[in-house]
């Protein structure tokens, strides 16, 4: 084969090769769960990309997603936690909710007394719903991981009431009267979360301390020999949980 047709057989080879070459460019930030792909055809005439319009590729971080805490059931809190990443160091979260009968606090701190079992007389009181509300801003310090995902620290704003009304019996009518904490607590909350892009469920370990301030209508007596006091106080508060998450 002559010199010539060697050269023309090389051209028509790379030229095929070439023209049917491509190579792919995602965009740089993992926050989002769909990245653009970019398509860039290499012939001839010079590159031009093209958006890729395939299937959704995930990234290597977690952009949202939703928590319970099934442990504060036991304090009568029943919120939903919503977490949404800022950036890849930050991130915040939100909750919101209604409280009901906080158990815990009724049995260790008031003996039970206002609790029914089932057996004897009932006591006198019936309880309401609150509310509840908590707001944190999360910082994700890892050079290794993107929020949300492994240890951070997280100031917290939270408020929570509880109701219930105690009746006295005045020798004619059973006399309501209410009974309430509210509770208003700034905290810093240490903590260590599990989500993956990959999986769908996570889990979000935390302690966390701080003060709290009280706003409580408590009883002293009962009966005929019940005082109500009003308080209004600030005091230490620890804690320590854990919520399961599912990233959205």
């Amino acid at each position: 084969m002559g010199l010539g047709n060697r050269l023309a057989v090389f051209l028509l080879f790379a030229t095929n090769f070439l023209s049917s070459q491509t190579i792919l460019h995602t965009t740089h930030d993992t926050a989002q769960k769909q990245q653009d792909v970019k398509v860039t055809v290499i012939n001839p005439h010079g590159k031009q990309p093209i958006t890729y319009s395939g299937h959704a590729m995930p990234s290597d971080s977690v952009q949202q997603g939703i928590k319970i805490n099934f442990f504060n059931f036991a304090r009568g809190e029943y919120a939903l936690y919503y977490e949404a990443r800022l950036s890849d160091a930050f991130s915040v979260e939100a909750a919101g909710g209604v409280t009901y009968i906080d158990y815990m606090y009724e049995l260790f701190n008031l003996g039970g007394n206002n609790l029914y079992f089932g057996q004897g007389p009932k006591p006198s009181v019936k309880f309401y719903s609150g509310i509840t509300g908590k707001l944190q801003f999360r910082w994700y310090p890892s050079r290794y991981e993107t929020a949300i995902t492994g240890a951070y620290l997280a100031p917290e704003l939270s408020y929570k009431n509880y109701k219930m009304d105690y009746f006295v019996y005045t020798g004619l009518i059973s006399e309501p009267h209410r009974i309430e904490r509210k509770w208003t607590d700034l905290k810093l909350q240490i903590g260590y979360q599990t989500a993956d892009p990959y999986e769908r469920t996570f889990w979000d370990w935390y302690v966390s301390i701080g003060m709290r301030h009280y706003d409580e209508i408590w009883m002293e007596n009962s009966g005929y020999d019940a005082v109500f006091h009003h308080d209004k106080y600030w005091g230490p508060v620890v804690g320590g949980g854990v919520k399961i998450g599912f990233t959205l």
